[in-house]
């Protein structure tokens, strides 16, 4: 058999589902044709649905060095790229498609979602209409416009384009041979209200029964998920359920749920059936619950962090349980309650600041969907949770609940508003950078502070684990965190705040995404190195240089402490040339600076290995950080073919007026944009909430370096114009 025909047969069984056995055919193929342009394309498709995306970059790669004009691997390329969040890179491979094919209508698809995900929204509707220019017929370019009209409020045009949703999703509602419901009367008859996609949109669109009983005088069935009928059966305006599978009932037409306000021409928020309450639960279960909770001691919130990972956007909308916790675990007076199921169950286990989340045993909800759920809201004060049916749940109980959502959300929560027309109960929380709940989860922290006179901030004493010696354990804005009570800067700042140089933290939230690679050269305890991984997050590594040993040690502590697996740490100084060097030994239990050594003429020492970034042959580099104490130039020449490759931002300590010039004056000459970023060491926002600044007018003084060929809108920071420019004038 051919590779040709080999190929038609894996593309077969990758149809049918079976991405493992297509994957094994593939490889195949390219062991009798290494240079095989379609199977290295095919490969790649392949791992992309198993979700190793970075293999799947690999295969297109390959496949675009052996033919470079190929507009598939490069619109397949630019997706896998849009998973994992390298935005840039991906618009650049959709163009380079189109470049080559201008009616690619896939690759316009595909630039709109990558636009649309990353917060574009005005440029992703771009995108779609010119797919739907090209093909008018195309239903998910009509529904992703339907979308984003919804999004935006205009729901007249919205629900007429997200009718072609039930063409794009395949086997989103079963075959119904009964008439379409156009929005004739109803008077005596009975209609099926059949459901779709999930079972948050039955719960949320059910409340239409009501509407259409009282309007027309109609019998009512509704057609649903199995899964939702457990919660849905005993509501009063539908006159019998059955379960998606099962028989269709009889009735006179039939409508999709979720077409119900299209049909009614519902086009403005205060037309929608926002209901306090419209689902209940049995008040013996209700009781159960709140016998199984016992004395209540504390404010109680249930919480769930993670949707179905089947879901495509869910990466976008589910979150670490951990980033919930870390700003939530400096609160006192509050219980956490978990109501997640499913695959992010596993984050139950988790401990961060002594905050932990209660489980609620094998049993829950074993006697059927989300009625123990329901039963157990009923006992909060809260719920707090992601885009997923739970938040659903609670907003149809009248069960107040915050919901923590990403910046461009489903359409139903639309854009910049903290309430909901559908849920009278809830209040939104959305996220300011796309990908980062830091702030999110922040703000919740501060609301429950509001809201309730119970919760308060803990004391910094409250926030210490353990101290032996000069060294202290405490939890800290990152989590765990070994320090030197010694240290004038970095260990008192964690003493006093739970945090060092937030500032920096910040811009790499902005700077940084997940999947993303960073080498720190002069890591010194860790204090940016966690946050840096926790960045990145289990895609991405961090490769974290210290040559003092000690505080290697502590570097290394740290990052166990905080389980993180994508840290490589290594006891090395990092330079222009690979070599050694003398590190002094210092004294510990004494007051130093000692993230303030600067190394290069000791001639007494333990003899510590050099090393260059060079020397890593790196795949990728997104960000090169060098805290080195005057090394910052050394370390950038013995980078230049990272430099070259990658075209990295930069991150360098420039405090040393003496020392400045020729560092300025290499990297303008490499093509970077140069600019002085002076974060205050004193945070008024800080971890722990302490008001006191220990460090007045002192300054981080560095330079954010961004590479000229690279698109940046840099507002907010001084650029350096000529290697004489200083941060100061002396």
């Amino acid at each position: 058999m051919s590779p040709s025909d080999d190929l038609a047969r894996g593309w077969q069984i990758h149809q049918a589902g079976d991405h493992v056995a297509a994957e094994k055919i593939y490889r195949s193929v390219l062991e009798r044709e290494a240079n095989n342009a379609n199977a290295w394309c095919y490969l790649g498709i392949a791992l992309h649905d198993q979700d190793r995306l970075d293999e799947a970059v690999k295969a297109y790669r390959q496949a675009l060095r052996i033919q470079p004009q190929f507009p598939v691997a490069l619109n397949n390329l630019g997706n896998s790229l849009r998973l994992l969040r390298r935005l840039p890179e991906a618009i650049q491979c959709f163009d380079e498609a189109l470049r080559l094919k201008p009616d690619y209508v896939n690759a316009h698809k595909n630039k709109g979602t990558s636009l649309l995900w990353e917060g574009h929204i005005d440029e992703a509707l771009i995108c779609y209409q010119k797919a739907v220019a090209i093909a008018p017929d195309d239903a998910e370019s009509h529904k992703n416009i339907g979308v984003i009209f919804l999004l935006q409020g205009k729901f007249a045009d919205g629900w007429q384009e997200y009718e072609w949703r039930q063409q794009a999703i395949a086997r989103l509602v079963p075959d119904i041979h009964l008439p379409r419901w156009q929005g004739e009367s109803l008077d005596g008859r009975t209609i099926l209200l059949v459901g779709e996609q999930g079972i948050g949109n039955a719960i949320q669109f059910i409340r239409y029964a009501a509407t259409l009983k009282e309007r027309y005088q109609c019998r009512v069935l509704a057609h649903v998920l199995k899964p939702a009928l457990p919660l849905l059966s005993d509501y009063k305006a539908v006159d019998a359920f059955s379960a998606i599978g099962e028989p269709i009932p009889q009735a006179d037409v039939w409508v999709p749920l979720m077409s119900v306000p299209n049909v009614l021409g519902q086009n403005s928020v205060e037309q929608f059936p926002a209901a306090d309450s419209y689902l209940s639960v049995g008040e013996a279960r209700v009781a159960k619950w709140r016998e199984r909770l016992g004395e209540k001691r504390s404010i109680r919130i249930g919480v769930c962090w993670s949707g179905s990972p089947q879901f495509q956007a869910d990466r976008y909308r589910s979150f670490p349980l951990r980033e919930l916790l870390e700003p939530l675990s400096r609160l006192h007076g509050i219980e956490l309650i978990s109501l997640q199921k499913g695959p992010g169950a596993a984050q139950r286990d988790l401990d961060v600041g002594g905050l932990s989340v209660r489980d609620l045993g094998e049993d829950f909800d074993t006697d059927g969907p989300f009625l123990d759920t329901a039963a157990v809201m009923k006992n909060l004060d809260l719920v707090i949770t992601t885009d997923t049916s739970v938040g659903h749940v609670a907003g149809a109980l009248g069960v107040p609940y915050w919901l923590a959502i990403s910046k461009v959300p489903d359409w139903r929560w639309l854009l910049d508003r903290d309430d909901s027309p559908w849920y009278p109960s809830v209040r939104l929380f959305r996220q300011s950078t796309m990908g980062q709940w830091g702030d999110v989860f922040q703000k919740i922290a501060e609301a429950l502070v509001e809201r309730f006179p119970q919760v308060r901030w803990k004391k910094p004493e409250e926030y210490r684990v353990a101290t032996t010696g000069f060294q202290r354990l405490s939890h800290v804005r990152f989590g765990l965190c070994v320090y030197n009570r010694n240290d004038l800067y970095i260990g008192r700042s964690l003493e006093q705040y739970g945090e060092f140089s937030e500032g920096e933290c910040e811009l790499f939230r902005q700077l940084v995404r997940p999947g993303g690679v960073v080498v720190e050269a002069g890591a010194n305890i860790g204090s940016h190195t966690v946050p840096l991984a926790k960045i990145v997050g289990t895609n991405g590594r961090v490769y974290a240089f210290e040559p003092q040993r000690v505080i290697f040690q502590t570097l290394c502590a740290n990052v166990t402490l905080n389980s993180l697996l994508n840290v490589d740490c290594r006891w090395q100084a990092v330079g222009a040339a690979p070599g050694t060097l003398l590190v002094p030994s210092l004294d510990y239990e004494k007051e130093n600076n000692f993230g303030g050594l600067g190394l290069g003429s000791y001639q007494h020492g333990l003899s510590v290995p050099v090393t260059t970034v060079d020397c890593l042959n790196l795949e990728r580099c997104d960000l090169l950080k060098a805290d080195v104490e005057g090394m910052e130039l050394d370390v950038m020449r013995g980078a230049a073919q990272t430099l070259s490759r990658f075209r990295p931002l930069l991150y360098l300590e420039n405090d040393r007026r003496e020392k400045s010039p020729a560092l300025l004056e290499h990297l303008l000459g490499l093509g970077y944009r140069l600019y002085w970023h002076l974060p205050p060491m004193y945070n008024p926002r800080n971890y722990y909430g302490n008001a006191n600044n220990v460090f007045p007018h002192i300054v981080s003084v560095n330079l954010l370096g961004v590479h000229s060929s690279i698109k940046s809108n840099i507002s907010g920071l001084t650029e350096v114009t000529s290697p004489q420019d200083f941060w100061r004038h002396d």
